[in-house]
């Protein structure tokens, strides 16, 4: 994408799964296990209650019930992905169904004299499950297929490279994991009350990381994940019958915004088009940026893609469904887009999401804006309307064209 281009509720995510499973998903046990994970498994580690749809839906703990459209990451709800519910720390006894034990209160090296000045060649047999692992490394290259990391942290330096390169032909899970510069144990900027700094720079570009990569057909579980200081995740593309799976994963605080070398993006960059299916559920994509929080960017036709029960804010454009309106079966639903951040352009490249006509949803869908927002294109009386894919406004009905 080029950077200087200007410009129902409860059923919701029911709905996208059996959307994914129409499209050849069903049979991956993964998908069902991850679709449980986004109802229920946000709160696992912080004793609240499942979720719903999130322009909706509430969440309950500590005596209190707060609303999607009301909640914040690191607010102290635990409605959002956010530091108290994502990473390695937070890692809950039988995490993804695995019967582990939850997180021991450390971590065991990978390698003695693991540093993040050379790169580490991590290499598991097929079906493996690996928890609590510590992985450093200039760029850590992972050799396996069906794996399973839990409750790990990945961290190290190589700007303008993969801090993790994957080589695996069919799956690969990252659940409870962390992934961060080696330099820093908090993203600078960010004092853990915010869903990410506000001001620029970011972790400085030498101190960074730019990318996790896939570099075979591997489709990623992504779950629970706490994931900062880079550039972006390339890890997107689904297959027909495998679908890539990102819930309750929490991205943010993107590398080095002062500095014009990266674009920044979330989830993606995927430049190519001809992607998906994929489930995207309730995420928090937060981050100044010049790109994407979901950042699809390509020519050709993204097919499949459901955008459910997210918090984004900031970025350039908040969401890129290719570069032509000619996207299909889109479900974009349920989300919250939050003036919290300074974007530069708007919530969506190009007013582009394929349509109806297209076998495209888009529903229940809302601003949510405070006094003193750094989003300044919006206004606290836009607090709770609804964001259409036409334009940039508030409207006080729903979407339904």
């Amino acid at each position: 994408m080029i950077a200087n281009r200007k410009p129902r509720q409860y059923f919701v995510l029911a709905c996208a799964l059996a959307t994914l499973a129409a499209c050849g998903a069903g049979g991956d046990a993964s998908v069902g296990q991850a679709g449980s994970t986004a109802t229920g498994a946000a709160s696992a580690s912080s004793g609240s209650s499942a979720t719903t749809a999130s322009g909706t839906g509430t969440n309950s703990g500590a005596g209190t019930t707060v609303a999607a459209i009301n909640a914040r990451p690191n607010d102290g709800s635990g409605y959002w992905p956010d530091f108290s519910n994502t990473g390695y720390a937070h890692t809950p006894a039988n995490a993804g169904g695995l019967g582990l034990p939850a997180y021991p209160g450390h971590l065991d090296d990978f390698a003695p004299g693991m540093t993040d000045s050379q790169p580490l060649f991590v290499t598991y047999a097929n079906g493996s499950v690996i928890a609590y692992k510590h992985f450093r490394g200039l760029k850590i290259l992972i050799y396996g297929d069906n794996l399973t990391f839990v409750g790990c942290l990945f961290e190290g330096t190589d700007p303008n490279d993969n801090l993790v390169q994957i080589y695996s032909p069919t799956n690969i899970s990252f659940r409870y994991s962390t992934f961060k510069p080696a330099a820093y144990a908090m993203p600078p900027g960010n004092d853990g009350h915010v869903a990410s700094a506000h001001t620029p720079p970011g972790t400085p570009f030498n101190q960074s990381w730019q990318l996790a990569t896939t570099m075979d057909e591997a489709v990623v579980v992504m779950d629970h994940n706490d994931i900062w200081g880079n550039a972006g995740l390339e890890m997107v593309t689904g297959f027909p019958g495998r679908p890539s799976t990102w819930t309750n994963n929490y991205i943010h605080d993107a590398a080095d915004t002062a500095n014009n070398v990266y674009h920044h993006d979330g989830i993606g960059p995927q430049s190519d088009g001809n992607g998906g299916p994929m489930l995207i559920d309730h995420n928090t994509i937060a981050s100044l940026g010049n790109t994407n929080g979901l950042a699809l960017q390509g020519g050709g036709v993204y097919d499949h893609i459901a955008f459910t029960n997210n918090y984004v804010s900031g970025w350039g454009y908040a969401l890129a469904f290719g570069t032509s309106n000619n996207a299909t079966n889109l479900t974009v639903t349920g989300n919250v887009f939050s003036a919290e951040l300074a974007e530069l352009w708007g919530p969506l490249y190009g007013n582009l999401w394929g349509g109806q006509a297209h076998g495209s949803l888009w529903r229940n869908n809302r601003f949510q804006v405070r006094r003193g927002d750094d989003n300044t294109s919006l206004s606290p009386s836009d607090q709770g309307t609804y964001w259409w894919p036409t334009d940039n406004v508030g409207h006080r009905t729903d979407f339904t064209g």
